[in-house]
């Protein structure tokens, strides 16, 4: 079992061993880690490579937000219980920066390329971060269904959505929500539907209202159209 409580990963321990990275043809070194992220980084190589067959991602001359959603799956399946992982555990920059800059740096900069950003020095911009969240807060019942609910989707719907500032995540609301934006394309609908929410959950307590958290979400979408 991964002590995921044990990594202790500061931007500056991963500045450092960012600025060590040398990219080469086919790999970037060094990658070294302790025994116990072996076999984790052998399982996300393994998923990275398998989306790519999938997605035919090796004749695309950049990775996009199809990309994103369909690894954010494979990574959120590993990291999950069973190995010690819990919302407690992906709250931890330190966790994110030392996957990113220690454990699979190769994933992230065949997305990325060498940005700082999404691998360490913005919390809110790392890369694998933000593409867990965005899996964690659409989850609907399993792979296949939350896929179809996000496949319409876009990279700034995963900025909008996890970047947000508020009183934390009520997951059931994300998840609802999440589930009925799958039937809109319209983003300043998404945009206005996330900031009414983060307003109303000042006052409002979806589980107490009549209906719930669905006719929460239905008003939600109502208001930010105007009421119609």
């Amino acid at each position: 079992m991964i002590n995921w409580d044990g990594i202790q990963y500061s931007v500056s321990d991963a500045e450092r061993d960012f600025e060590a990275l040398k990219v080469n043809t086919t790999s970037i070194e060094p990658v070294i880690m302790s025994d116990e992220f072996i076999s984790l980084r052998n399982k996300l190589i393994q998923s990275r490579n398998a989306v790519f067959e999938q997605g035919e991602f090796d004749y695309v001359n950049k990775l996009d937000y199809k990309f994103d959603l369909m690894y954010g799956i494979e990574i959120y399946k590993l990291l999950e219980s069973s190995i010690g992982f819990t919302g407690r555990t992906a709250s931890n920059d330190d966790v994110w920066r030392f996957l990113s800059v220690q454990v699979i740096p190769d994933v992230v900069h065949s997305r990325w390329g060498m940005n700082e950003d999404h691998f360490y020095k913005t919390p809110r911009r790392t890369w694998l971060k933000t593409i867990w969240w965005y899996i964690h807060l659409s989850w609907n019942n399993n792979e296949e269904e939350t896929f179809n609910i996000l496949k319409n989707n876009s990279t700034d719907t995963i900025l909008q959505l996890v970047e947000r500032p508020g009183i934390g995540y009520n997951i059931s609301i994300f998840r609802t929500l999440m589930l009925k934006y799958s039937d809109y394309t319209d983003r300043d609908l998404f945009r206005r539907v996330l900031k009414l929410n983060t307003a109303r959950l000042l006052a409002v307590s979806p589980e107490l209202m009549d209906g719930g958290v669905s006719a929460y979400v239905d008003e939600l979408f109502r208001d930010a159209q105007g009421g119609t």
